[in-house]
């Protein structure tokens, strides 16, 4: 009976290990995660008001907020903890929309833990509101 509680108990460990182990390898090889889940840069003269609401993959609304950005400011989103610890790459859907309407903009993009979006405002460019992607090496992706 005793050899019995043992075997148990040691077939129930070698599965917890096995995961903590897997989880740690990844976070160790994988490196230290990205803390903001997007960034709005104002790279404009001018202050502007902009709006952005976040889609999950299944089209429902998991964040909307909006900001009043001046000129050369930056504002950041911390990271929800589902995307944080995840190993997997997740898809989000940004609608960014600037000035009450004036400019809007619809993106997907994929996002994982050591990525994050970044929405650039500048009406001197061809599309006032670009989005990329900022990878954990600091190369930035347009989208």
């Amino acid at each position: 009976m005793q050899n019995i509680r043992k075997i148990l108990l040691f077939l129930l460990i070698i599965p917890i290990v096995a995961i903590i182990g897997y989880y740690a390898l990844m976070f160790l090889l994988g490196g230290p995660a990205l803390p903001n889940f997007f960034e709005i840069r104002n790279n404009d003269t001018e202050t502007h008001e902009v709006t952005v609401e976040v889609l999950d993959s299944h089209n429902s609304s998991i964040f909307k907020e909006s900001y009043r950005l001046y000129p050369n400011e930056t504002i950041s989103e911390a990271k929800p903890f589902s995307l944080l610890y995840s190993v997997n790459m997740k898809e989000y859907t940004f609608r960014t929309t600037l000035d009450n309407g004036t400019e809007e903009a619809t993106v997907s993009i994929p996002l994982h833990r050591c990525s994050t979006a970044i929405i650039v405002i500048d009406w001197e460019n061809r599309y006032p509101i670009t989005t990329m992607v900022k990878i954990e090496t600091g190369k930035d992706r347009n989208w």
